[in-house]
């Protein structure tokens, strides 16, 4: 029963591990994020009635009074101590909130004003380009029409000053064989596009003028920003040495298992030894009483 209890605590700690907690809410934060805006009372009295307003909207969010929630609104909830905890917060969140809190004879004895900006992810770019009949090209840096990012170009590994989102190449520079990005971002996240090489051919003469030059297909996405893949680096490395840590403990705890069982199976089997030999020791010496007599 001990073993069985041991696996079942080692569980609950590494189910406890993996869950994320909730953080405190920043200026500026990812659509979807969980997170919550504290409460702060004078010397932490713990407040009888407490009173969250987001101001942008002119709305009630919260409302708690001796107990019991008089009014909520949808996505949100308080925390033990009387903060505003956002299940998940999304662009209509943004804005400035306001708490007030009292004691039992209504007394305010805090409040305070927190103001926090909701963004979307950024999205992966991607640049195509097309040429002209003289084997320039325009180049495009696509980022589904939001408008709400800054944008750099990359020539090879060196960025930019261009941030519009096009970008005219003349033919000489295209001779230069280097490839081009661009990036996009936003206070939370940012994405760069694969690197592509631009290639504009002079077109040929015939029957009906000069053919027109085609653009460059980008092939399958091949790369991933800087940024990004040292998060998941981190990402795995942490989880990599908690499931190490938690692989180690459950083994020890399996292994003690083994070494209690057979230390039980071992004592039984040593009793069994002893009640045997000294059944055979009563047994024989009743044979030599018999043969005395």
């Amino acid at each position: 029963m001990s073993c069985q209890y041991n696996f079942l605590f080692l569980f609950l700690c590494g189910f406890a591990a993996l869950t994320v907690s909730v953080k405190t809410c920043g200026k500026e934060i990812l659509e979807g994020t969980s997170c919550t805006i504290k409460l702060i009372t004078k010397n932490s009295e713990k407040p009888d009635e407490i009173e969250w307003y987001h101001l942008t909207s002119d709305t009630i969010v919260l409302l708690w009074k001796r107990g019991k929630i008089k009014k909520v609104a949808e996505g949100v909830s308080k925390e033990e101590d009387g903060s505003l905890t956002f299940k998940s917060v999304s662009l209509k969140d943004t804005g400035k909130y306001k708490y007030k809190a009292f004691n039992n004879d209504g007394t305010e004895i805090g409040t305070g004003e927190e103001e926090i900006q909701v963004y979307i992810k950024a999205p992966k770019p991607t640049v195509t380009f097309d040429c002209d009949a003289d084997s320039n090209a325009t180049l495009t840096c696509d980022t589904g029409n939001r408008t709400d990012l800054t944008l750099f170009w990359y020539i090879d590994t060196i960025v930019q000053n261009e941030t519009n989102p096009q970008m005219f190449l003349t033919f000489t520079q295209i001779q230069k064989n280097q490839t081009y990005s661009c990036s996009v971002s936003n206070p939370v996240s940012n994405e760069q596009s694969e690197s592509i090489p631009v290639l504009c051919h002079t077109g040929h003469t015939g029957p009906t003028g000069p053919t027109e030059p085609t653009g460059y297909d980008p092939g399958p996405d091949t790369e991933v920003s800087g940024s990004k893949f040292n998060f998941m680096v981190s990402i795995l490395a942490g989880g990599g040495a908690f499931l190490l840590l938690l692989s180690v403990l459950i083994i020890c705890a399996c292994r003690s298992c083994r070494q209690q069982k057979k230390h039980q199976q071992d004592e039984g089997e040593l009793s069994d030894s002893f009640y045997q030999n000294r059944s055979r020791t009563e047994h024989s010496g009743n044979i030599s009483l018999q043969m005395t007599t």
